[in-house]
């Protein structure tokens, strides 16, 4: 018996042992899947941050290669973007032509009416008033498109109580309504919403 309980006893203690052993390994892989993933975290940091529903330090052109623009409007060779974010119409510009592409400028019929449906869903049920690339900067009354190109095609809000554009030398920038889809002209130094598009050849 004495002999028997003793080889019980070394059992139990290398037992122990070895579950102590396991433990010590489990504890090393779980430091070392937090350390890979803090060090993958940082390099997804580094690498695309996500803010807003705004993707900084690589342009989101790149992004959208890979994404497909699934989390924008996606029309032709084009994908459009609205950033919840409140800008001036100058920052607006920038901060597409920091991601790559440029402020949504609406060409014919066909690109306004599906920008319109995007902006409406987007902000439904609210009312927001978004930056378009349109402007007369250059000479009151001919716009142009944040490209420099002359606008031909305009969806201004046109109702006995305010038809626009109305604002004359002081609003030269212009921003679609999200409710309907129509333009009106605003003070440029005014923030509010702002859409960007990308060509997005290479993501179709």
């Amino acid at each position: 018996f004495p002999v028997l309980l003793l080889h019980l006893t070394l059992c139990i203690l290398s037992s122990v042992s070895r579950l102590a052993g396991m433990d010590q390994d489990i504890h090393k892989l779980n430091v070392g899947h937090y350390t890979l993933d803090v060090k993958v975290s940082q390099l997804m940091d580094r690498l695309i941050r996500v803010d807003g529903g705004v993707i900084d330090r690589v342009p989101l052109a790149i992004f959208l290669c890979f994404s497909g623009c699934q989390k924008g409007h996606r029309m032709g060779y084009k994908c459009y973007l609205v950033y919840n974010s409140h800008v001036d119409y100058a920052g607006a510009s920038r901060k597409c032509l920091e991601r790559g592409g440029r402020m949504a400028m609406p060409r014919d019929r066909r690109e306004q009416e599906a920008l319109a449906d995007y902006v409406k869903s987007f902000f439904h049920p609210g009312n927001w008033p978004v930056w378009l690339g349109v402007n007369d900067l250059r000479s009151e009354g001919t716009y142009h498109f944040d490209d420099g190109t002359l606008v031909s095609y305009f969806q201004w809000r046109k109702h006995f109580l305010s038809s626009q554009p109305d604002g004359g030398r002081r609003e030269n920038c212009v921003a679609m309504s999200s409710d309907d889809g129509d333009w009106w002209d605003h003070y440029c130094d005014r923030t509010m919403n702002h859409m960007c598009e990308f060509d997005n050849r290479e993501a179709l």
